[in-house]
């Protein structure tokens, strides 16, 4: 469904590209043919034409320029145009035709030059061959295939005389255009004349109907149909329908001819009846007078019986009267009801279209929302990467400075064992420069035993890392300036650490220093090492 509605949007959207580009162009843009003829903006929008593809390309002149051109490919030909004052015109390099049709296109690689791909147009009124290049290798690969396969798709080939018409042809089919538009407007008003005097009419079949004594029978004066819907009406059905109300109505007729027909035998008779009775009559009075009594009594029972007939005659004719607008009732309401069913058909086809519609802003939404959903896993993604980079980073920095503590404690170890021995204190320093508040005493001897070691593990370290060639105290030097973590001290546990310090440093061989260089040895210490736990090893240091 996702790829269906994909495909539908891609098409729509070239429809449009292809409609806006046309817009562009310039109305009296054109160009000339390998066989003579006139190509022009109305032959391009004349035919029903399809954008397969389309992009910027730079079509190679014979002196070796490039000229910035907009290819458009079409289901039936390949189109160049050329921008001008925000205008699209035909393109005009070495009075080559900027139409090329795909009937006979052969597409080649250029030698030696990635980008650039030869057209070469094989037709019967005159071979060309074009020089286009792009931006890049796969952009190249990109056009050769959508070429190659418009190609093939390609419809069979067809009179190149076809291609485009000249002026006088033209000239003449736009004029009979004109004419047959003319007719059909004309034809248009004609109708709907039509049909407002055949609803005249009815209307006045109406109002004589009324005036004739029929008020119960109702007759519309509309037509079944609109002169103005837009849509061609559909006679079958409606000829279906007069069909079945005319076989209705001819059966009505002959029952009521069959009537009139058994109406007027009856005073056939009647009329026969009387004449006999005349002469009968005639032929009594010859006879005699004697029997006048008798005749009169005879025409006077004849006349009677007459009467009854007529009374029986006007009866019938009344209940025929009745049946007819029964008739006619029962075909009005059936009329009515097939209205009915029709209104309601095209009330339920509109609202089918009504939940096409809002399927398909649904489907539209719902890649709106799949479209946001893989940006925002391309930036997770992104920065998940570069998390995992930092990450990288961090442990192999954590496991350097493991490396170096774990080196640093080794030769300390070994170097404090190794000359604990061969140190003895030599002296007090005499100089008073250095007395004052917040001394301490220091034991030189495991300052410079301390210092010593430190200077032969950073150089093994050095070794160790592949730095050749540099003294210890350089080794010392790059090492602090790579290492330093700056972390803040405990102020609480100064006075701890200066109490352990005063008693390690021994009642003979004492310095007084100011408490400030105690803290700075302190941090110096700490940054050269980088290590987490400065209180503790600067303790072991001074002891």
């Amino acid at each position: 469904m996702i790829a269906a509605v994909d495909l539908k949007v891609n098409e729509y959207d070239k429809r449009q590209k292809l409609l806006e580009i046309l817009s562009r162009t310039e109305n009296k843009t054109c160009t000339k043919l390998k066989n003579g003829h006139i190509f022009r903006k109305q032959d391009l929008m004349r035919k029903e034409r399809i954008l397969l593809h389309e992009g910027l390309v730079y079509w190679k002149t014979a002196t070796g320029r490039f000229k910035d051109i907009l290819a458009l490919l079409l289901t039936d030909m390949l189109l160049f145009l050329q921008e001008k004052d925000q205008k699209y015109v035909f393109a005009a390099v070495d009075q080559k035709p900027s139409v090329i049709s795909l009937q006979k296109l052969i597409v080649r690689e250029v030698a030696n030059e990635e980008r650039g791909m030869f057209l070469i147009s094989a037709s019967s009124a005159g071979p060309e061959m074009y020089e286009v290049h792009t931006n890049s290798k796969e952009e190249r690969n990109s056009w050769m295939r959508h070429i190659q396969d418009a190609v093939e798709s390609c419809p069979e080939e067809e009179e190149e005389g076809k291609m485009s018409e000249s002026d006088e042809d033209r000239r003449i089919a736009e004029a009979k255009a004109s004419r047959i538009q003319k007719c059909q407007e004309s034809l248009s008003n004609q109708d709907q004349q039509i049909c407002s005097y055949l609803e005249d009419k009815l209307r006045i079949y109406a109002e004589l109907g009324d005036m004739s004594g029929f008020e119960d029978v109702h007759v519309e004066p509309h037509l079944l149909i609109k002169p103005d819907s837009g849509e061609t009406p559909q006679a079958a059905s409606l000829l279906a329908a007069a069909l079945r109300e005319g076989e209705f109505i001819v059966q009505a007729i002959q029952n009521l001819t069959r009537l009139l027909y058994s109406i007027q035998a009856a005073l056939t008779i009647q009329d026969s009846h009387r004449e006999l009775h005349k002469l009968l009559l005639q032929e009594n009075e010859k006879t005699g007078r004697g029997h006048s009594s008798r005749v009169n009594f005879l025409q006077e029972q004849e006349k009677y019986r007459n009467m009854g007939k007529q009374r029986e005659e006007l009866a019938n004719i009344h209940k025929l009267k009745q049946q007819f607008q029964q008739e006619q009732q029962r075909w009005s309401r059936e009329c009515e009801q097939r209205q009915r069913e029709q209104e309601a058909r095209e009330s339920r086809l509109g609202q089918r279209e009504r939940e096409c519609g809002c399927q398909e802003e649904l489907l539209e939404r719902s890649r709106e929302g799949l479209e946001l959903q893989l940006q925002e896993y391309q930036q997770s993604l992104q920065r998940l990467q570069e998390g995992q980079q930092m990450v990288e980073k961090e442990k192999n920095s954590v496991k350097m400075q493991q490396k170096l503590l774990w080196h640093w404690k080794h030769n300390r170890q070994s170097s404090l064992f190794s000359s604990s021995g061969n140190h003895e204190i030599m002296g007090r320093n005499s100089s008073d420069s250095l007395h004052g508040e917040n001394s301490f005493y220091l034991n030189e001897a495991v300052v410079h035993m301390s210092l010593s070691g430190l200077n032969r593990s950073d150089s093994s370290l050095v070794y160790e890392d592949g730095v050749y060639g540099l003294n210890s105290s350089n080794s010392d030097t790059a090492r602090t300036s790579e290492n330093q973590v700056h972390l803040k001290m405990d102020t609480s546990c100064q006075p701890t650490l200066t109490n352990e310090l005063w008693k390690s440093s021994g009642p003979y061989h004492q310095l007084q220093t100011p408490y400030h260089l105690q803290n700075s040895m302190q941090r110096c210490f700490c940054t050269y090492f980088g290590c987490i736990y400065p209180l503790c090893f600067t303790a072991l240091f001074f002891q």
